[in-house]
């Protein structure tokens, strides 16, 4: 038997599944996926080709960039060492000049004699107040460095002297009150030497020129700034970098050479990274004191900018600057100068950002530790893609520099988007070809699709002809395709169909009949399920019955005919009071009552035996036959469920089951036996007599008692 789909509940079955599914696994419509299928595959074909030229043209656009990239840092590493070289030169050289070794004897025999002079109260507390306004608050607005008033005023009274007289009116004008009095040898060694010494500081490029003699105090300056007068050894400055250069660098630097220091904070220049350079003085053989220079910060960004190199190999947007070994940074990046707004942005460290910004340069500030610069350190060069300070793709190259006096490698970068400058042009070209193509592709595909799936729905509906119980099919010619042989195919399968459905309704029939024979009907489900076989154990009412004709009567079919009707109104009658039937055999049976909500059943068995032995009693006397009954009740505890030994039995067992056997096997022709548990269960007042005999099992006795025919109503005086 066919059941028909339901064509709505189908549909709205299949939007819920396509629904509940993911977008990109959605079924979707054939000649949709047909056309879709040719632009992808368009798409897929000329990505291919593009990602193949375009990693090839990579591959030799980078390699291309890496030698002038690997050319450009050398000849900037190499420029840079001369300018740095040349600078060097010139600060021995006008240390070696005579004119400076007699000025910084002047200025030593000057300083020397300042000894014993005081400032007064007044004077004290102008140089006290200079401080506060013009060293200390600045500093302390910058937030840079940490500073009272005693980490920065000279320790000496002659240091003390000469920045009240000096530097004082150089930085202040008009700020002091400066008191008439006789001339000292400082004075005398300022006016002599100091337009001197100042012309060699704006040849050099404006810098400020210290002279320090051998204990370390520095005499004179040119910008008379706040180091002046203070001691390189015990001073305010002790910890400087041009402390260290002066005690301990130029110790190991060769006479007649000059060295470097890093750029770091130095507080005299107002809280600003620094660099010095130093050569020591000499008078003959014997070194007098030291010569500084400090180098501005645009010398030496001059000395490595780019020199014109970078354009013409192509690398107009190259960057150069030094990083020291303790990874600051020495000179001022292109990027910066470029736009310092997007610098700012790009370092990540807040503090750093803070200063460089109140600073105004990122020089001696910002901490450079990248892979380029941790390569050079180490003694391996380094060329090739990396990331900035600033987190920036970038096609970087690095070296060493040889300066006395300092550790710097040179880093020489280039934006990574810049090298594959050359690269856009290509997608963008690869970008038009798929505008033409694609478009083209999508048209060629729909024509396509539109003559491949017009035999589809003819197809379709077929399909859902044979799914809704429809076996004889009229389908036209789909052609000499796989769509032809589609629908021979489903003309082929409706008449298979139809002699399998007919097949699987006869075998349903016989095994439902199979298994009523075996099991109780309310077990089987009409669709030939078998449920509610697990073991239960409830007091129940068990009936074992017996049926037994003359024999001597009846042939076998006669005698096998005439049981099987036996058995039938057995049944029939069972199934009117909801007694299951559990073992069945051609001339007994053994029934359960009470399996359920009703509880043990005992009145539905008494009920059933007494119509099961009138019935019989009729149905004999009707066909002139002469039948039989032995039937025994027992009640009790009933265990019942499918048994699995290889077939399908269901058999209920417990003392029950045994006493209402022994009970029917010991009863008398037309006897119902019934033991005094299941009058005891009975709430009605069943007429019965004394049974002859008493049935033994297991030895142990088991007390019975007759029950009459007549129904309960009609037993007047029946014996108890």
């Amino acid at each position: 038997m066919t059941i028909p789909i339901d064509e709505d509940e189908f549909t709205a079955d299949l939007r819920h599944r396509t629904e509940s599914l993911p977008f990109w696994r959605r079924p979707r419509r054939l000649r949709r996926q047909i056309t879709t299928t040719l632009v992808l595959t368009a798409l897929v074909a000329l990505s291919l080709f593009g990602a193949i030229n375009y990693f090839a043209a990579d591959k030799l656009l980078l390699d291309g960039t890496t030698a002038q990239l690997a050319n450009e840092a050398q000849s900037r590493a190499s420029s840079t060492e001369q300018g740095v070289a040349r600078a060097l030169r010139r600060v021995s050289a006008i240390a070696a000049d005579r004119g400076v070794a007699a000025a910084l004897g002047n200025f030593t025999e000057g300083y020397a004699s300042l000894d014993n002079t005081r400032l007064s109260p007044q004077q004290l507390a102008e140089l006290d107040r200079f401080y506060e306004d013009n060293v200390v608050a600045p500093l302390m607005a910058l937030d840079i460095v940490e500073v009272t008033l005693d980490d920065v005023l000279p320790r000496t009274d002659a240091g003390r002297w000469v920045q009240y007289h000096y530097t004082l009116p150089a930085k202040a004008p008009g700020s002091v009150t400066m008191p008439a009095g006789t001339s000292t040898d400082y004075d005398a060694a300022m006016s002599a030497n100091d337009d001197f010494l100042t012309e060699l500081s704006l040849a050099f490029g404006g810098g400020d020129l210290l002279l320090i003699d051998t204990a370390g105090q520095i005499v004179y300056s040119t910008d008379m700034s706040i180091d002046l007068g203070t001691s390189l050894v015990d001073g305010p400055y002790a910890e400087s970098n041009l402390a260290t250069l002066v005690s301990d660098d130029l110790e190991r630097t060769r006479a007649g050479q000059a060295a470097l220091t890093d750029f770091s904070v130095y507080i005299p220049a107002g809280g600003k990274p620094v660099l010095f350079a130093a050569a020591a003085i000499r008078d003959g053989n014997k070194i007098v004191g030291t010569l500084a220079v400090e180098i501005p910060l645009e010398r030496l960004d001059d000395i490595t900018a780019p020199a014109g190199a970078a354009g013409g190999a192509g690398l107009d947007d190259v960057d150069t600057y030094i990083v020291s070994s303790d990874l600051l940074l020495q000179s001022t990046p292109q990027s910066w100068i470029t736009d310092p707004s997007k610098y700012l942005e790009g370092i990540g460290d807040a503090e750093v950002r803070r200063i460089t910004e109140a600073l105004g340069s990122p020089v001696g500030v910002q901490t450079i530790d990248t892979a380029p610069v941790r390569a050079a350190f180490e003694g391996e060069p380094f060329v090739g893609t990396t990331r900035n300070a600033l987190n920036r793709r970038t096609y970087s190259s690095s070296t060493l520099i040889d300066a006395p006096g300092v550790n710097w490698a040179v880093v020489t970068e280039i934006p990574l988007t810049v090298a594959r400058r050359p690269l856009f042009g290509y997608l963008l070209r690869m970008g038009i070809v798929a505008a033409i193509l694609l478009p083209l592709a999508a048209l060629a595909g729909f024509f396509l699709a539109r003559r491949l799936t017009r035999p589809i729905p003819i197809a379709v509906e077929a399909a859902r002809d044979v799914a809704n119980g429809r076996r004889h099919l009229d389908l036209p010619q789909l052609g000499n395709n796989e769509y032809g042989d589609l629908g021979r195919r489903l003309t082929r399968m409706a008449g298979t169909l139809e002699q399998q459905e007919r097949a699987l309704a006869d075998e349903f029939e016989r095994k439902r009949d199979l298994l009523l024979s075996v099991l109780p009907a309310d077990l089987v489900r009409s669709d030939g399920v078998v449920t509610g076989t697990g073991e239960r154990v409830e007091e129940a009412t068990v009936i074992a019955v017996e049926f037994d004709a003359n024999r001597t009567e009846l042939d076998d079919v006669e005698l096998g005919e005439a049981l099987a009707t036996a058995t039938t109104i057995a049944e029939r009658l069972a199934a009117e009071r909801h007694i299951d039937r559990i073992r069945v055999a051609a001339d007994r049976s053994l029934f359960v009552a009470g399996f359920g909500p009703d509880g043990d059943g005992a009145d539905e068995a008494l009920d059933f035996a007494s119509a099961l032995a009138g019935e019989l009693h009729s149905v004999a006397h009707a066909g002139d036959l002469s039948f039989t009954l032995h039937v025994g009740l027992s009640t009790g505890p009933v265990a019942a469920g499918l048994l699995e030994h290889g077939s399908l039995t269901f058999a209920a067992w417990g003392e029950p089951v045994r006493r209402a056997l022994a009970i029917s096997a010991l009863s008398s022709a037309d006897e119902i036996l019934v033991d005094l548990s299941t009058l005891e269960a009975a709430s009605g007042d069943w007429a019965t007599g004394a049974a002859d005999a008493v049935v033994d099992l297991e030895d142990q006795p088991i007390a019975v008692r007759r029950l009459t025919t007549v129904p309960p109503s009609e037993a007047d005086d029946a014996p108890s």
